[in-house]
């Protein structure tokens, strides 16, 4: 499973760079040592800005799979070479905003479906209308898989009428147009199902009275069903008592993971606050702030506080926001890069709603994987040299999480490597 060629050489650690016998792990901090391939003595180093640890992070994932991992059969018909658990940190700065640079990465997608998450919809009409179409394969899947089973669905009213009076299933060309101009038809086949994560996100469902239960089977269920918006639930719960430990929402429903297009693999999120210490407030505070602060502390110590109190009330934050997620399938080449950006923005989002300072994003793996058929594709993203990290920009007029609208998010000096294709396993 290596990746031995010209430009590789000896197994080494990704953070603490030492050499590591094949197959073997050496406790490093408070993690173990994973080993990656390192270039031969006369291949030219790659020229990390300092800067930039998000492709290094992401490169030591790459290499731990093609290094350690196993090759498994799946429901989609194309082996996976991976391996069960592992983890990467984020560390969430506006002013080197967490997205790969060894391949560009389509943030207009991330921002429109994280939006799409937050408002709670699992239609993709919406993804669509912005011609965002990573949920395309997944609704259309739906559509040919009811119409497999019986091509006489509704009077036929959703296929294909041919000029020859036959009838038959829309290419994936045409239904993604009647998705966007045909309302009724967007209304009935866009919907993902319940269990997506916007779905589950803003309305989880439940039942106000617990069924009654005899000899292990269910019976009554007259109970008034309910949702909670969980999203909401943490967003007061960070303002009232930050340091709750039961800030978590969750897209894993026992019963809706199988009635939805794809049960979700990011499927918990936790988040945690910290207190900043005084350097770090006085860091993170403006000039103005800053002077404020001082010359009320000074000319009125005694009744109104020290400099720090001032501080607060001048807007500087006392808190740091991390998330931890845990994914349970992780498609290494093609989603986790996305994934990784699209919860360091959440993060950030949530951070600028509640006064607090971005901090880590880490991110827990399960079955981490990369398809046997990207594994060209990588090799070329590994030998690329990562590029300085971009700024991200929110309005600062918006307070509200669920008041953000695109326009409201922009990436300023993104640069990167060209995106490098592959395609997706449905």
């Amino acid at each position: 499973m290596s990746i031995h060629d010209e430009t590789w050489d000896r197994p080494t650690c990704v953070y603490c760079h030492q050499e590591i016998p094949y197959g073997q792990h050496a406790s490093h901090r408070d993690r173990l040592c994973v080993t990656m391939y390192v270039p031969r003595a006369d291949h030219k180093p790659m020229n990390i800005p300092t800067s930039n640890r998000v492709d290094e992070e992401y490169f030591g994932l790459l290499n731990l799979i093609l290094n350690e991992g196993r090759v498994k059969k799946n429901r989609t018909g194309i082996d996976t070479v991976g391996v069960f658990g592992a983890q990467a940190k984020f560390n969430v700065d506006m002013n080197a905003f967490p997205i790969l640079t060894t391949k560009k990465v389509f943030f207009k997608a991330i921002v429109h479906e994280l939006l799409w998450f937050i408002r709670g919809d699992t239609n993709i009409k919406y993804l669509v209308d912005n011609n965002v179409h990573i949920w395309d394969e997944w609704a259309y899947k739906k559509y040919v898989d009811v119409h497999k089973v019986n091509e006489d669905v509704e009077n036929n009213k959703w296929m294909r009428h041919n000029d020859d009076g036959s009838v038959s299933m829309c290419t994936q060309s045409e239904f993604i147009t009647r998705i966007q101009y045909d309302p009724l038809f967007a209304e009935r086949w866009g919907e993902l199902g319940e269990g997506t994560y916007g779905g589950m996100w803003r309305a989880f469902p439940f039942y106000d009275e617990m069924p009654e239960i005899e000899y292990g089977a269910v019976k009554g269920m007259e109970g008034i069903r309910g949702t909670v918006d969980q999203l909401q639930k943490v967003v007061d719960k960070l303002k009232s008592n930050p340091d709750d430990r039961r800030m978590i929402v969750s897209a894993w429903h026992p019963y809706w993971v199988d009635h939805c297009a794809l049960p979700p693999c990011h499927c918990l999120f936790h988040f945690n606050t910290e207190e900043l210490t005084e350097n770090e407030r006085d860091a993170i505070a403006t000039d103005e702030q800053k002077n404020k602060a001082s010359s009320v502390s000074i000319d009125a110590y005694d009744k109104v506080g020290t400099y720090f109190d001032e501080l607060t009330k001048f807007g500087v934050p006392r808190r740091r926001l991390n998330v931890l997620l845990y994914q349970r399938s992780c498609d290494t080449f093609l989603g986790v890069p996305f994934n990784i950006t699209s919860y360091c923005l959440l993060l950030a989002m949530v951070a600028h709603c509640t006064n607090m300072v971005p901090g880590v994003f880490t991110h827990t793996y399960g079955d981490l994987h990369i398809y046997e058929n990207h594994r060209e594709q990588i090799k070329t993203q590994l030998k690329r040299e990562p590029m300085a990290l971009p700024k991200l920009w929110l309005n600062p007029a918006v307070k509200n999480l669920f008041d953000f609208k695109f326009e409201d998010i922009s990436l300023i000096d993104y640069q990167c490597h060209p995106a490098i294709k592959g395609e997706v396993a449905v």
